[in-house]
């Protein structure tokens, strides 16, 4: 049988049999996160090398063939014979400011032949672009050690304190493994059984909605308009979830994000079930069958917020957390962490497997834009079985086998004797990710009942109406959230107080209706404890309203008069019983400065320009050395 007919053959027999399981299991564990020994082929990808400590690199250009592999988690090669897939990520950035000016340039007109073509300028109907294989070897290069950003500073009248700007050189992020995954999953995303799962979550996303939004008459005409985004987001993101099935072949990749473009690609975004702007958020498969190697390094400033969650079963119940405040580093900020089932490792720092387990979610939380960078991550197998169809199709992450598999080497053997696919077939893909999506009807309507639905009583909420910050491990156990929904005038506002109490970090972010957030970057839709402005009795005072307060602890909701919100608190000290606390009320405009306390710092139209061009600033800083539309 030729490979692409066995590869149709299992494909089709195979991927129909586990299909559903594999989405039930794996679509749960990274959806709620992003919410909340013989030797064997290794498999390594990576956001950055931490290795590299000094000014010195690799020339490398990657191409999407060199790098697909590693992100395909199509790696059949002989146990015993492990692979650096990240061999390939060592490059250099731009040796000048000119350099980077070209490169700049490039990613202005798309990175396309045509230089007039800029990408378009909407960024809810981004698609990736699709380049010639010749531009993206020329162009899929990262930097895999973060330079030391240099600062610049920004103009700002803020009667405070002054801020700076400082800009990365080349972002972490954006690693070989990570443009080939994100081609790929756009890929996914349009391929037919995608596209028809897109029309039934746009229709069960809306019935959920109308039950959901009842009392203020269901959803309002910009949250109508602004579904097919959503659900856009939702395929995305399921298509990415698709490619952490594998545990065999782990890569450490960037999903849950923002609409971006870079290195010629313009890419959708991929945001679900109340995403944090300040957080970069990174999923990688694992299994207790294989041992591994986390690998990572901070630059920068301390971020506020850094966790490792272990995440098992269907549910995606976080099973124990190593937090960045426990992680141990070396001086240079890199740090390396051993994975296994076994209750301990050799470092310091080690993360033991459950026989369930199939997720590490890695959250990196940034409350400085400017000054915390996102960390370099990267993940290698180390050891363990071969890989398998069965591990390729997701087998460890179907709920009762998986585990049942794992505690058993004679299972764990027989299933190993299959080899995997050498290509696993797009509308294999697309299917698998059909059935991730079609637990969006479930998984949608339980975080939008969040918001709108008192977890005591089961009754709906009123809008407008935040309580006290309570715990949900389906989220992320070291989290607490106070989550509601709004319904407001253009001349109204929602005022808020937070007492962070023993959380060293909160973030206010305003949601639509479905659960994502919408442009953050050039408009103020979101606050957190660094950006926002302290009262003198040390709580916070945040307005969130459609029209701007001219308060500088102002969250704009974007337009929307409908929509939802889920305040996050984090970077908890366990040590204090100082609890955060939250409460609210509407005012109107006209009345708003009665009840702002004392201290209250407002903010002139400068101000405001200002505060959005640093947060531009940091934005960009995620996707350097390419400013964003």
């Amino acid at each position: 049988m030729t490979p692409d007919g066995y590869g149709r053959f299992i494909g089709r027999v195979g991927g129909l049999a586990v299909a559903l399981g594999i989405g039930v299991a794996i679509a749960n564990g990274a959806a709620i996160a992003a919410a909340d020994d013989g030797q064997s082929d290794s498999s390594k990808s990576s956001s950055a090398d931490s290795k590299s400590t000094d000014s010195k690199s690799t020339d490398s250009k990657p191409s999407v063939a060199s790098t697909s592999n590693a992100a395909n988690g199509d790696d059949d090669k002989d146990a015993g014979a492990p692979t650096r897939g990240t061999a390939s990520t060592e490059s250099v950035a731009a040796s000048s400011t000119n350099d980077v000016a070209k490169s700049t340039d490039t990613r202005t007109s798309g990175s396309k032949e045509d230089a007039s073509e800029s990408p378009a300028t909407s960024r809810k109907s981004r698609n990736i672009a699709k380049t010639a294989a010749d531009d993206t070897t020329q162009t899929l290069a990262a930097k895999t050690a973060v330079a030391q950003p240099s600062s610049a500073a920004t103009t700002t009248n803020t009667t405070t304190t002054a801020v700076t700007a400082q800009t990365l050189a080349v972002s972490p992020l954006g690693t070989p493994e990570q443009l080939a995954a994100e081609q790929r999953a756009a890929e996914t995303a349009n391929t037919l059984p995608v596209q028809l799962m897109k029309l039934v979550l746009q229709f069960g996303f809306m019935s959920t909605a109308r039950q959901q939004f009842n009392l203020v008459g269901g959803p309002d005409q910009e949250n109508v308009d602004a579904l097919k985004e959503a659900v856009d987001e939702y395929a995305m993101g399921a298509a990415f979830q698709q490619q952490i099935l594998n545990p065999m072949t782990p890569t450490a990749v960037m999903q849950v994000a923002p609409p971006h473009t870079w290195y010629g690609q313009d890419v959708n975004g991929s945001r679900i079930l109340y995403d944090n702007p300040d957080t970069i958020y990174r999923f990688m498969g694992v299994n207790k069958t294989s041992t591994y190697v986390i690998t990572g390094r901070f630059t920068g400033g301390e971020p506020a917020d850094t966790s490792f969650s272990v995440l098992t079963g269907l549910s995606g119940q976080t099973a124990s957390v190593l937090s960045g405040r426990d992680l141990v580093r070396n001086p240079d900020g890199s740090f390396t962490i051993t994975v296994s089932g076994s209750p301990t490792g050799p470092g310091p720092n080690h993360i033991q497997l459950t026989d369930d387990t199939t997720l590490i979610a890695v959250r990196n939380t940034l409350s400085d834009w400017n000054n915390q960078d996102p960390m370099s991550l990267s993940i290698e197998r180390v050891s363990g079985p071969p890989n398998s169809l069965f591990a390729q199709l997701g087998g460890f992450a179907i709920p009762f086998i998986g585990p049942l598999v794992t505690a058993n080497p004679l299972l764990t053997t027989l299933v190993s004797l299959i080899p995997p696919l050498p290509v696993e077939p797009p509308l294999l893909r697309g299917t698998v990710t059909a059935v991730i999506m079609a637990l969006g009807l479930q998984m949608e309507s339980k975080y939008i009942a969040v918001a709108t639905t008192d977890p005591t009583t089961g009754e709906r909420r009123q809008p407008n109406v935040l309580t006290n910050p309570t715990r949900n491990a389906e989220f992320l156990a070291t989290q607490m959230q106070s989550a509601g929904y709004f319904q407001l005038d253009d001349g109204q506002a929602l005022v808020v107080t937070i007492n962070p109490g023993n959380a060293g970090y909160f973030v206010v972010p305003v949601t639509n209706n479905w659960t994502i957030t919408d442009n953050y970057w050039d408009q103020q839709t979101s606050l957190n404890i660094s950006q926002a402005k302290k009262n003198p009795d040390g709580t916070y005072t945040i307005v969130i309203s459609p029209s701007d307060p001219d308060v500088w602890n102002w969250v704009s909701t974007g337009g929307l008069n409908q929509g939802t919100i889920s305040i996050r608190f984090q970077d908890l000290d366990g040590t204090s019983s100082t609890l955060p606390t939250v409460s609210s009320q509407v005012v109107s405009l006209d009345d708003l400065p009665g009840v702002l306390p004392p201290g209250t710092v407002y903010a002139t139209p400068q101000d405001r320009l200002d505060q959005i061009a640093l947060r531009k600033s940091g934005f960009n800083n995620r996707f350097a050395p390419y400013p964003q539309p």
